[in-house]
Protein backbone atom coordinates (compact mmCIF):
# COMPACT_ATOMS: atom_id res chain seq x y z
CA UNK A 1 0.00 0.00 0.00
CA UNK A 2 2.89 2.17 0.82
CA UNK A 3 4.18 2.52 -2.79
CA UNK A 4 0.98 3.39 -3.85
CA UNK A 5 0.39 5.99 -1.45
CA UNK A 6 3.97 7.04 -2.59
CA UNK A 7 3.36 7.20 -6.35
CA UNK A 8 -0.07 8.97 -5.94
CA UNK A 9 1.49 11.72 -3.33
CA UNK A 10 4.45 12.16 -6.59
CA UNK A 11 1.58 12.39 -8.92
CA UNK A 12 -0.52 15.02 -7.13
CA UNK A 13 2.36 17.23 -6.93
CA UNK A 14 3.83 16.55 -10.23
CA UNK A 15 -0.59 17.64 -11.57
CA UNK A 16 -0.81 20.91 -9.34
CA UNK A 17 2.57 22.30 -10.42
CA UNK A 18 1.33 21.33 -13.81
CA UNK A 19 -2.51 23.71 -12.78
CA UNK A 20 0.03 25.83 -11.07
CA UNK A 21 2.24 26.84 -14.40
CA UNK A 22 -0.64 26.95 -16.51
CA UNK A 23 -2.17 29.47 -14.51
CA UNK A 24 0.44 31.63 -13.69
CA UNK A 25 0.56 32.76 -17.69
CA UNK A 26 -2.85 33.93 -17.14
CA UNK A 27 -3.06 37.53 -16.33
CA UNK A 28 -4.23 38.34 -12.55
CA UNK A 29 -7.79 39.72 -13.99
CA UNK A 30 -8.43 35.93 -15.82
CA UNK A 31 -7.56 34.02 -12.73
CA UNK A 32 -9.89 36.03 -10.88
CA UNK A 33 -12.06 36.42 -13.31
CA UNK A 34 -15.68 34.58 -12.24
CA UNK A 35 -16.44 31.50 -13.75
CA UNK A 36 -19.52 29.43 -12.66
CA UNK A 37 -18.38 26.49 -10.77
CA UNK A 38 -17.84 24.91 -7.19
CA UNK A 39 -15.85 28.15 -6.68
CA UNK A 40 -16.20 30.90 -8.82
CA UNK A 41 -12.07 31.60 -9.69
CA UNK A 42 -9.29 29.91 -10.71
CA UNK A 43 -7.77 31.81 -7.34
CA UNK A 44 -10.56 30.75 -5.11
CA UNK A 45 -10.60 27.17 -6.49
CA UNK A 46 -6.84 26.93 -5.31
CA UNK A 47 -7.37 28.18 -2.33
CA UNK A 48 -9.56 25.41 -1.35
CA UNK A 49 -8.00 22.90 -2.74
CA UNK A 50 -4.59 24.19 -0.77
CA UNK A 51 -6.71 25.03 2.08
CA UNK A 52 -8.19 21.66 2.54
CA UNK A 53 -4.61 19.94 2.14
CA UNK A 54 -4.06 22.63 4.73
CA UNK A 55 -6.74 21.23 7.41
CA UNK A 56 -6.03 17.73 6.89
CA UNK A 57 -1.54 18.14 7.63
CA UNK A 58 -3.11 19.76 10.71
CA UNK A 59 -5.21 16.74 11.49
CA UNK A 60 -2.74 14.03 10.93
CA UNK A 61 -0.26 15.82 12.95
CA UNK A 62 -2.47 16.35 15.77
CA UNK A 63 -2.22 20.17 15.77
CA UNK A 64 -4.99 22.62 17.02
CA UNK A 65 -7.61 22.99 14.59
CA UNK A 66 -8.46 26.40 12.47
CA UNK A 67 -11.72 27.25 12.30
CA UNK A 68 -11.41 29.30 8.71
CA UNK A 69 -9.05 29.93 6.94
CA UNK A 70 -8.01 33.36 6.57
CA UNK A 71 -6.14 34.21 2.79
CA UNK A 72 -3.30 35.85 3.71
CA UNK A 73 -1.79 35.85 -0.17
CA UNK A 74 -3.28 38.95 -0.77
CA UNK A 75 -5.09 37.60 -3.78
CA UNK A 76 -1.37 36.64 -5.22
CA UNK A 77 -1.87 33.60 -7.44
CA UNK A 78 1.64 33.25 -7.36
CA UNK A 79 2.03 33.50 -3.30
CA UNK A 80 -0.78 30.82 -3.06
CA UNK A 81 0.54 28.48 -5.79
CA UNK A 82 3.67 28.31 -4.12
CA UNK A 83 2.09 27.52 -1.05
CA UNK A 84 -0.07 25.01 -2.70
CA UNK A 85 3.45 23.45 -4.20
CA UNK A 86 5.08 23.43 -0.68
CA UNK A 87 1.92 21.86 0.81
CA UNK A 88 2.18 18.75 -1.63
CA UNK A 89 6.24 18.30 -1.15
CA UNK A 90 5.19 18.09 2.32
CA UNK A 91 2.87 15.47 1.81
CA UNK A 92 5.30 13.74 -0.59
CA UNK A 93 7.84 13.61 2.21
CA UNK A 94 5.06 12.81 4.76
CA UNK A 95 4.19 9.84 2.66
CA UNK A 96 7.94 8.70 1.97
CA UNK A 97 8.91 8.67 5.64
CA UNK A 98 5.75 7.11 7.58
CA UNK A 99 6.25 4.07 8.74
CA UNK A 100 3.78 1.41 6.73
CA UNK A 101 2.43 0.36 10.29
CA UNK A 102 1.58 4.02 10.77
CA UNK A 103 -0.33 4.18 7.97
CA UNK A 104 -3.48 2.32 9.65
CA UNK A 105 -2.76 4.66 12.79
CA UNK A 106 -6.71 6.28 13.15
CA UNK A 107 -6.89 9.94 13.29
CA UNK A 108 -9.36 11.47 15.69
CA UNK A 109 -10.31 14.98 14.34
CA UNK A 110 -13.50 17.59 14.12
CA UNK A 111 -14.66 18.60 10.94
CA UNK A 112 -15.13 22.45 10.54
CA UNK A 113 -18.68 21.71 11.62
CA UNK A 114 -17.90 20.52 15.09
CA UNK A 115 -18.76 16.64 13.31
CA UNK A 116 -16.25 14.02 15.35
CA UNK A 117 -14.55 11.75 13.21
CA UNK A 118 -11.95 9.02 13.13
CA UNK A 119 -10.22 7.55 9.95
CA UNK A 120 -6.87 5.68 9.19
CA UNK A 121 -4.19 8.03 7.83
CA UNK A 122 -4.24 6.08 4.57
CA UNK A 123 -7.58 6.72 4.09
CA UNK A 124 -6.67 10.54 4.84
CA UNK A 125 -3.93 10.21 2.50
CA UNK A 126 -6.29 8.62 -0.17
CA UNK A 127 -8.98 11.57 0.32
CA UNK A 128 -6.43 14.13 0.07
CA UNK A 129 -5.17 13.62 -3.68
CA UNK A 130 -8.36 12.44 -4.46
CA UNK A 131 -9.95 15.66 -3.53
CA UNK A 132 -7.05 17.55 -5.37
CA UNK A 133 -7.48 15.20 -8.47
CA UNK A 134 -11.70 15.92 -8.44
CA UNK A 135 -10.75 19.84 -8.53
CA UNK A 136 -8.19 19.60 -10.94
CA UNK A 137 -10.48 18.48 -13.48
CA UNK A 138 -13.01 21.75 -12.62
CA UNK A 139 -9.38 24.25 -12.94
CA UNK A 140 -9.05 22.95 -16.19
CA UNK A 141 -12.36 23.58 -17.69
CA UNK A 142 -11.98 27.08 -15.43
CA UNK A 143 -8.44 27.48 -16.92
CA UNK A 144 -10.26 27.33 -20.46
CA UNK A 145 -13.37 29.31 -19.98
CA UNK A 146 -10.49 32.19 -18.60
CA UNK A 147 -8.90 31.83 -21.71
CA UNK A 148 -5.59 29.95 -21.48
CA UNK A 149 -3.78 28.34 -24.52
CA UNK A 150 -1.86 26.15 -22.93
CA UNK A 151 -3.93 23.47 -20.87
CA UNK A 152 -1.86 20.67 -18.93
CA UNK A 153 -2.39 17.13 -19.63
CA UNK A 154 -2.87 16.09 -15.72
CA UNK A 155 -3.42 12.52 -16.30
CA UNK A 156 -2.03 9.95 -13.88
CA UNK A 157 -0.64 8.09 -17.22
CA UNK A 158 0.60 11.01 -17.96
CA UNK A 159 3.11 11.49 -14.83
CA UNK A 160 4.04 7.90 -15.39
CA UNK A 161 5.01 8.10 -18.68
CA UNK A 162 7.39 10.76 -17.86
CA UNK A 163 9.03 8.83 -15.81
CA UNK A 164 7.85 10.33 -12.62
Amino acid sequence: MKQLLQQYAAYNLWANSKIVEAIDLLSPEQQHKEIVSSFNSLYKTVFHVWGAEFLWWKRVHKQPPVSRLDDGFNNSMSELGKAWIEMDNQWVDFVNNIADEALYDIVDYRRLNGEAYSDPIYMIFHHVFNHSTYHRGQLITMLRQAGAEKIPNGDFIAWARVGK
